[in-house]
């Protein structure tokens, strides 16, 4: 059985990124403040401002999902850097320089 893998272009992966950020500030959020915190309503309509262009850039669900599920975890996305982690799941940047 092959490992999927998924090579972004650069406004794809630049989404990706965008994703992986609010998802993880929605998480803070809701573990510090509570998911009543206005704040928390505006990261989640942001999230979902997210789902909208990554589906227009055709970037596939499995690898939205990898993402959220990824940065779920606030504290490992502030730990690691969101190249190496993608690469980790074979998502890669086209051209890119990931070590």
């Amino acid at each position: 059985m092959s490992k999927l893998y998924f090579e972004a272009n650069k406004a794809q992966f630049s989404a990706l990124e965008g994703l992986a950020y609010w998802v993880a500030d929605v998480n803070y959020i809701r573990e510090r403040y509570g998911a009543d915190d206005p704040e928390h309503e505006r990261a989640h309509k942001t999230v979902l401002m997210w789902f909208d262009e990554l589906d227009i850039l055709g970037v596939p669900f499995w690898v939205q999902n990898t993402v959220i599920c990824w940065a779920e975890n606030w504290r490992q996305y502030k730990e690691q850097y969101f190249v190496n982690a993608m690469k980790e799941k074979n998502i890669v940047q086209k051209g890119g320089t990931a070590a």
